[in-house]
């Protein structure tokens, strides 16, 4: 992604260039990065919390806070979004909806399938971590 946002700017800086697909692949690959690194930062413990009111608390306090927070936030957050998202993305695969820029990349729905991926993917490392942690 990184390569590929400096050739484009490379491009269109030297040559006046631009490639429609290119700058539409970086985009995919940034949101792909994004949805699929808060799966991953949550399951290796590394996502953000607010540490002003964590981090002076004693290991089961952690646990504790970890356990609702995951009950309580996590879950039901992720059921929303999936539940939110459900229609749209069903929507954009019947269509099999592509790129509204013409010479764009004909694969939309595939980008917009993370909006359920991503759900699926947290409450099930989120059943994991309680069961790992009860």
């Amino acid at each position: 992604m990184i390569i590929l946002s400096f050739v484009a700017i490379g491009l269109h800086t030297f040559f006046n260039f631009t490639s429609i697909p290119m700058q539409e692949l970086i985009v995919y690959l940034h949101s792909s990065i994004f949805m699929l690194g808060i799966v991953y930062a949550y399951a290796h413990d590394k996502h953000v919390r607010i540490d002003i009111f964590y981090q002076n608390k004693s290991t089961l306090v952690k646990k504790r806070i970890n356990f609702f927070g995951t009950l309580f936030l996590l879950i039901p957050f992720s059921l929303f979004l999936f539940y939110a998202s459900y229609n749209y993305v069903v929507s954009s695969w019947s269509k099999l909806e592509g790129s509204a820029e013409p010479g764009g990349l004909p694969f939309v729905y595939g980008l917009k399938s993370l909006l359920l991926i991503l759900p699926v993917l947290l409450i099930a490392t989120a059943l994991v971590s309680l069961w790992r942690k009860r």
